[in-house]
């Protein structure tokens, strides 16, 4: 089964750089663990961004590793989340 967590974060455009830079570091620790990851940027809202983390249970969650969780913290230190939820693929389309 297919698993995603998406966050959603407003950041100030002054700090924008840093932040793309700690998320950059966020996500190759997502795909050294063996997830993979994006993010994207609102379209008429150049401070609003959206990253999503997905993994299968097949490997261990990346957050739950100690360097993607260390990565992960530092960057919701950084710029705060709005939201963050976990996402799971129905078990009937699963295969």
């Amino acid at each position: 089964m297919r698993r995603l967590a998406i966050t959603r974060r407003q950041v100030p455009l002054d700090i924008v750089d840093d932040y793309l830079a700690m998320w950059d570091a966020l996500r190759e620790r997502v795909i050294t663990a063996g997830g993979r990851a994006w993010i994207f940027r609102g379209s008429g809202h150049q401070d609003r961004f959206i990253e999503f983390i997905e993994w299968s249970d097949e490997i261990a969650a990346p957050l739950s590793l100690e360097s993607v969780a260390d990565a992960a913290a530092e960057l919701d230190m950084f710029a705060v989340p709005t939201s963050t939820d976990e996402w799971e693929e129905p078990r009937d389309l699963a295969g």
